[in-house]
């Protein structure tokens, strides 16, 4: 029974995981999906071939988006790794003005010019939170384009240049933050640098604390406070770049007309992150599995177990005992635990007792302790005796031989293994005697079996 609790707690537990947890995957699915109307397309934006230049004006078009690139580090000097992928987006585009964001600079640009935010900025716990920040800054103070270091130019951006907003669809939901293109002033990012107080929350963990405060998704939650406010409206929509023109996670082939390369440099990524990489990785595989030990747990909780047998132990603090039967003398015996009979045998008189219900029956009770021979069984399936089979008595045979030969055999050996039982205070025993005892009264007997002479 304590079994089967237990698993129907574990079970209960692990369908409340399951469930949770499709809920909350489902609610976020549902929250930061994009309309697929969103998405740019190669009939909307035109690929060139190699590094040809694109004019807006000479199209019928106007660009929207200043031709300013935004990058951020912590100093002036740029790493190696990712200081020539910077040249040459700026060589490609050398009439795009370059700006660069140092720890120094960001935070003199905040006190400057957005003061009400110095407060928020500087306790961010996480250097990552600053860098996420200043870059939805400066794109709503200046507009322009920012790219992290690791995102390299494979052909000019003058295209995208005509489109207010622009955010890359990232796995598995939402938008990414390492790739934004926005006009000066967009009201997406005023929402955007006024919900950052809001949204600045410890989430225990490196991970999580960066992606819903300041990281990608922040920025997602956002694009869904923005678009479900903005349903409908006439006026200029957020656009979303699709794998196919961002190219990141893409398969090789699967992207031939995308505008960036990808380095995946993650340098703010703690150990926490390969672990959340890896739910992402294996998450569905977790589930499935979960809910396949679910099913077969509910399983074995339908199918009825081994009925337990159940057995007069105590009545009103009394021990019950019921007359079990001997073989080698056919006749009954009442059996008392060795220490209580031992008590008791100096305490209680041999004189005969009397029992309610038998008119004037005499039987003489001596408190003696039998242990019962091999042969004997319960009459009434008193379990404390148990069941023998002939396995365990041919098991119990050989341990007997090996004990003897070790010179350790036991005064008595149990003939089923001995459960511990917490100590209850006893009142006294009661003696059953069934009504079959009545026909034959000379055949009961309480004291000690008679010695067998051979």
């Amino acid at each position: 029974m304590a079994r089967r609790r237990t698993l129907f707690i574990l079970l209960s537990v692990l369908g409340l995981f399951l469930v949770g947890t499709v809920v909350v995957l489902s609610s976020i699915t549902y929250y930061l999906s994009i309309d697929p109307s969103a998405y740019l397309t190669t009939d909307e934006v035109p690929i060139l071939k190699g590094h040809t230049r694109w004019n807006a004006s000479e199209h019928g078009q106007q660009e929207r988006i200043p031709r300013i690139l935004h990058q951020t580090w912590r100093t002036e000097t740029l790493p190696l790794r990712w200081k020539g992928i910077s040249q040459e987006c700026r060589d490609m585009m050398p009439d795009y003005e370059y700006m660069l964001w140092t720890d120094d600079s960001s935070r003199e640009f905040i006190a400057e010019h957005y003061p009400w935010f110095l407060d928020t900025f500087n306790v961010y716990k996480y250097a990552i939170q600053r860098a996420d920040a200043i870059r939805y800054f400066v794109l709503y103070h200046y507009g322009g384009v920012y790219l992290d270091l690791d995102i390299g130019c494979i052909r000019p951006l003058d295209p995208l240049l005509v489109y207010p907003v622009i955010l890359p669809k990232t796995i598995p939901v939402g938008v990414s933050n390492d790739l934004m293109f926005a006009e000066k002033g967009h009201p997406f990012l005023d929402q955007t640098i006024h919900n950052l107080a809001t949204f600045d929350h410890n989430w225990i963990l490196n991970y999580p604390t960066v992606m819903f405060s300041t990281g990608p998704m922040f920025l997602s939650a956002q694009y869904g406070i923005y678009t479900s406010s903005h349903a409908g409206a006439q006026g200029d929509p957020v656009r979303i770049l699709p794998k196919s023109l961002y190219g990141k996670n893409a398969k090789e082939g699967e992207a031939p007309d995308t505008f960036f390369s990808h380095f995946y440099g993650s340098s703010w990524h703690a150990d926490d992150a390969a672990f959340i990489g890896f739910l992402g990785h294996w998450g569905k595989v977790l589930l499935w599995l979960g809910l396949i030990i679910l099913i077969g747990g509910v399983v074995i909780m339908a199918v009825p177990g081994k009925q337990r047998r159940y057995t007069l132990r105590r009545i009103g603090g009394y021990d019950v005992l019921f007359p079990r039967w001997s073989s080698r003398t056919g006749q009954w015996h009442f059996h008392l635990p060795r220490s209580e009979a031992s008590s008791q045998s100096d305490s209680i008189p041999t004189s005969p007792t009397y029992t309610d219900g038998y008119d004037d029956e005499r039987l003489p009770f001596e408190m003696r302790p039998v242990s019962p021979a091999s042969t004997e069984s319960s009459f009434a399936g008193d379990q404390l005796a148990g069941r023998s089979s002939p396995l365990t008595e041919t098991f119990r045979r050989v341990r007997n031989r090996v004990a003897a030969f070790t010179h350790a055999i036991p005064d008595e050996v149990p003939r089923t293994p001995h459960r511990p039982r917490r100590n209850r205070f006893s009142r006294g025993y009661l003696f059953f005697l069934p009504a079959i005892f009545t026909t034959q009264p000379s055949d009961i007997e309480a004291g000690p079996e008679p010695p067998i002479h051979g």
